[in-house]
């Protein structure tokens, strides 16, 4: 599955080069630029996926190191939630952490990994609506949980949602990827001394969500 997840782009990146460096033919301009955009599309996905398999083996080996900092999640959710809310139409990114939510200390680069994760995968699999991201507060660990308005997670996928490699078998079917990004985002969380989990009572679509202490 990972073999063909990397052929995939590699395949379309070299028959779009291939097919623009043909002397034969003269494109569109507009040719062109979708061909081109095809192209820079393909290659960011083949970034991403280089980027999760050397994370998952520095995972393995206990080489990801952390660099930990104040972080604030009221500003975090709201600078991603600008960036992927110009991604979608169909999708109203809300965010429920208010400005006074307590800082953490944590690495902000892989926790903005963990919630960048979560909220990719709320527009993928949820077809439109509100996706929320809420906040709270306990005495000892903050909290956060990703909401969407989709068709939630089967029952018998539940315990393996976390599992390296793995995709529930109707997500393969209808969209790409190879099964990692939750069990890198779990991994990140765990690392932080913290705790990630589905919400099985979730009252509508998917719902995410991780722990960090607070101190």
């Amino acid at each position: 599955m990972v073999s063909h997840e990397l052929k995939t782009p590699v395949a379309l990146i070299k028959g779009y080069v291939s097919t623009l460096r043909r002397d034969d033919v003269e494109w569109d301009p507009e040719v062109m630029h979708n061909s081109l955009q095809v192209i820079e599309e393909e290659a960011d996905r083949l970034t991403r996926l280089i980027e999760d398999l050397l994370d998952a083996s520095r995972l393995q080996a206990g080489a990801m190191q952390l660099h930990r900092e104040d972080l604030s999640f009221h500003q975090l959710a709201h600078h991603l939630a600008d960036r992927f809310q110009v991604q979608t139409e169909d999708h109203h990114i809300i965010v429920d952490i208010p400005e006074d939510f307590p800082v953490v200390l944590a690495d902000e680069t892989r926790i903005e990994q963990v919630l960048s994760n979560l909220i990719s995968n709320a527009i993928k699999y949820a077809p439109g609506g509100d996706i929320r991201i809420s906040g709270q507060v306990q005495p000892n660990e903050v909290i956060i949980c990703v909401q969407d308005e989709g068709p939630g997670i089967a029952v018998s996928d539940l315990p393996h949602i976390f599992d390296r490699f793995y995709r529930a078998p109707e997500n393969s079917r209808k969209t790409k990827g190879a099964g990692l990004g939750l069990y890198l985002a779990q991994a990140i969380v765990e690392a932080h001394s913290g705790r990630m989990w589905a919400d099985p009572k979730a009252e509508k679509g998917a719902k995410i969500c991780f722990c960090l202490p607070r101190d």
